[in-house]
């Protein structure tokens, strides 16, 4: 697929990150969370450093360019991937087959730009750093977004 252009008229919704601070074990910092328990071995598998699932806020879910439910990712690197939004009110957004990918997207551009280094938490400094607080989804169509950051 050919991507059509981003202009001026292309419907868009940002996704805030600058809750950050307050969300020190999930969110970009799933790392730093509970790891996930293993049914049958009753062990706790730590998570990746660069899984991640960002919890949108109610006054974004409700824009209606938000997405709901399956859509590829298109960056502004030139990636794509599969991507979901789910939960309540689709409030979960997350990479579609592995939760790494959107975090090695997001988090490998903080890394490479000098603003995060790995292993150590993303906070509202690190996104000052960087130069964005937000990722920005422009609405190709119902099942493609172009992601910013």
């Amino acid at each position: 697929m050919s991507l059509p252009a981003i202009t001026p008229a292309t419907p868009y919704v940002d996704i805030s990150l600058s809750r950050v601070d307050a969300q020190q074990k999930s969110n970009l910092n799933a790392f730093f969370g509970k790891g996930r328990e293993s049914k049958s071995t009753g062990k706790i598998i730590p998570r990746d450093w660069y899984e991640v699932e960002i919890i949108v806020d109610t006054g974004t879910t409700n824009n209606p360019v938000y997405p709901q439910g399956d859509f590829t990712a298109h960056t502004d690197d030139g990636s794509k991937f599969p991507c979901r939004t789910q939960g309540d009110n689709y409030k979960n957004l997350r990479s579609k087959e592995d939760l790494k990918i959107l975090g090695r997207w997001i988090k490998g551009k903080l890394e490479q730009s000098g603003a995060l280094n790995k292993f150590e938490p993303v906070t509202s400094q690190t996104l000052q750093n960087y130069g964005r607080d937000y990722i920005r989804l422009y609405k190709l169509s119902d099942s493609d977004y172009y992601l910013e950051f």
